[in-house]
């Protein structure tokens, strides 16, 4: 299933990024692994909704949260990750090169 989120993501599709959270909400897969998931496209796109402080308010919002609606951020974060990938962050790119990484 995590693939499948990776696919949706990818393809900037926001509900099947959203229902395969959903889906996952319903596992015992831990939280923490749709996190890691979500995590690398956060500190690598920004979109107009600055991925990387939503993702970590997000994160802070789960664990705080009565169980019964935590989930509901994760499939927010899901969907916001779907819409933003393919809008690289700010610097990112000079960031690569100064490092060697492109």
């Amino acid at each position: 299933m995590l693939v499948k989120l990776d696919e949706a993501v990818q393809n900037n599709l926001q509900a099947h990024a959203t229902a395969v959270v959903q889906k996952l909400s319903e596992t015992s897969l831990p939280p923490e692994r749709i996190f890691s998931s979500l995590l690398r496209y956060a500190v690598s796109e920004d979109g107009a909704l600055h991925a990387e402080k939503y993702f970590y308010t997000v994160w802070d919002d789960f664990q705080t949260t009565r169980p019964s609606a935590r989930w509901q951020h994760l499939i927010a974060l899901s969907r916001v990750t779907a819409s933003e990938f393919g809008k690289p962050a700010a610097g990112q790119e000079e960031a690569r090169q100064l490092l060697g990484l492109s």
